[in-house]
Parts: C-alpha cells; structure tokens; sequence
C-alpha cells in the first residue's frame, strides 16, 4: 500500500512539466486562484489538475501565490456583479462582512446569497481574458525558464 501511495505522490510530481503543460497550469492556477469564494479556489484547481493532468506542486504553488490578488479582486468582482444585474450594492467592509460570517455562516451566507452569485458571475465573464492573457503572458517566461534550466 505504501509502494502505491509512492507512485501516485512520484507519478503528481513529474507529470505535466512541459512547456505546454507548465503554461496552462500556472494560467488556470491563477485564474482559479482569484475566484471570489473563499475556500473554493484550492478544490477548484486540485480537480482541473487532476482533470487536465497537470502538475498538481505548480497548480498549488501558483493557486497559493493568487491569494492575495483574490482578495483585493473580491470587492470589484462583486461591484461588477451588482452592475451586470443592477443590484443594491454590498454595504458591508471585507472585515465586518468577515465577522459577521465568522459568527452565524448560515445566517450571513443565505443573507448575502445573491452577493456571492453576483460575484461568482462576474469572474465567470472575466475568467476566459484573464486565461487567455496569462496564457499569452506565461509562454516567453517559461520558455526562457526553460532553457536556463537545461544550460
């Protein structure tokens, strides 16, 4: 059992290191990694990988590093959301929607549902272009990666 554990962890580790392959993990880690729902983001990209076979160490190392872009892209996200629906807008601060939810999750989640799928639909619209440009932006550096590796 412990021999298959050892392939799978050694089999996750090597696979998908090409450029190609390294390209579009890094993209969709990123992309992945600024959805506005907390907690979603790691499931999200350790599924694609595993989907798209991917390099889950560099999915989850890029997912990781997104971090703090998703938070400062949660509010605009959200603002986007509301003017794609023409929505009350969310009055709450990040902090006190934060202690609010801390406090009674049910409450605050079925409170701000709409918020969240106002927020979801937004990165929805915009996930293709910040795909897309990353996946443009990606190729030159890993490529020159690349070849600095191999010299």
């Amino acid at each position: 059992m412990l021999s298959k554990a050892k392939q799978i962890i050694r089999a996750q580790l090597v696979q998908g290191l090409s450029v190609s392959s390294c390209q579009v993990a890094i993209a969709m880690a990123l992309t992945l990694g600024v959805f506005p729902i907390l907690g979603c983001s790691t499931p999200m990209n350790m599924i694609a990988g595993f989907r798209f076979k991917l390099n889950q160490p560099i999915i989850q190392f890029f997912n990781y590093l997104a971090a703090p872009l998703k938070l400062l892209l949660i509010l605009p996200f959200i603002r986007l959301g509301e003017w794609l629906f023409q929505a009350e807008p969310f009055r709450l601060s990040l902090t006190e929607f934060s202690a609010r939810f801390f406090a009674d999750m049910t409450t605050t989640s079925t409170e701000f549902f709409w918020t969240f799928v106002h927020a979801i639909i937004a990165w929805c619209m915009c996930a293709p272009l910040i795909y897309g440009c990353l996946l443009i932006l990606t190729k030159p550096l890993i490529k020159r990666l690349s070849r600095s590796l191999s010299s």
